[in-house]
């Protein structure tokens, strides 16, 4: 007979306040295959952190966490965890947009704007604070601009392109340094029948004759990090329309500053700033 350890993943669940769970994630993160949180009470008061690891977890590691600490452990039978833990997430309501994966039904309501979203090999469900600040931004700029020409650079799952072209119904190109994530990107296009809309480029920053052909840009979104954003800010100015407006995210509060200057040092102007936790969407035109 097998070891459990060579036919099972194990879960460690543990159930607590938000805050209290980021101590530890840290400790066990560089250990698990995944980690999801997934709100435990309607008031949010409580969230249950689930780590998936590919074998037990150790004596040593777990004597890292508080010794009263309660949590649960065991074992689950062996699938695709990267699947399977996207069946975690719970749908994401951003204004007027809901997301959710094939596994949850599509939105009742015909005024809002339903998206199917399985990342799979690529980031981007939604859940993300970035992501959940961009959706934000995209739908308040809905109310008061209209969108022909539009640029998700770092498209990851696809989430915003798809956000901007289910809004505006307008061609929107998305763009990602990872191939996974542009293949991710025309997969998710079919599923919400958005593919005649939306065209997905490998590419890295701005360097692409296929995103430098499209350009000027009325919209821009760059849901990427912080430091590539300070890179790219004078050649995703560039690419913007006189009469554009950028929406720039993955960036901490602590990065803000750094990212904001360096597009104000472009001519652009910030509009709005969105936080969501610690992390910041920031809204900027010419």
């Amino acid at each position: 007979m097998s070891n459990l350890a060579d036919t099972f993943l194990w879960q460690l669940s543990v159930t607590l306040p938000l805050p209290e769970l980021e101590p530890i994630e840290k400790i066990l993160e560089d250990h698990a295959l995944t980690i999801s949180t997934e709100e435990a009470v309607a008031d949010g008061s409580h969230w249950t952190m689930n780590v998936l690891f590919e074998q037990k977890p150790g004596d040593q590691l777990l004597k890292q966490l508080d010794s009263d600490l309660e949590y649960l452990i065991a074992p689950l039978i062996q699938k695709d965890w990267v699947t399977e833990s996207q069946k975690l997430l719970p749908p994401v309501d951003a204004g007027r947009f809901y997301i959710h994966g094939s596994h949850d039904t599509a939105h009742p309501c015909i005024s809002r704007h339903d998206l199917t979203i399985d990342a799979g090999r690529a980031f981007g469900t939604g859940l993300h604070e970035t992501t959940f600040g961009c959706l934000l931004a995209i739908d308040n700029l809905k109310k008061t601009r209209e969108i022909y020409n539009a640029l998700d650079l770092g498209c990851g799952s696809g989430v915003l392109a798809l956000a901007i072209a289910k809004a505006w119904r307008r061609p929107v190109l998305a763009s990602d340094i990872d191939i996974d994530a542009v293949l991710v990107t025309s997969e998710n296009a079919k599923k919400n029948g958005l593919a005649p809309l939306i065209k997905a480029e490998h590419a890295a920053g701005m360097n692409s004759r296929a995103l430098q052909r499209r350009a000027p840009y009325d919209l821009i979104v760059a849901n990427i990090l912080a430091k590539p954003l300070v890179t790219l800010a004078f050649s995703i100015t560039s690419s913007l329309a006189g009469n554009g407006v950028l929406v720039l995210s993955g960036l901490l509060a602590k990065q803000e500053q750094m990212v904001l200057s360096s597009y104000l040092l472009q001519g652009l102007h910030l509009q709005h700033r969105y936080a969501v936790g610690e992390w910041r969407a920031l809204i900027l035109t010419k």
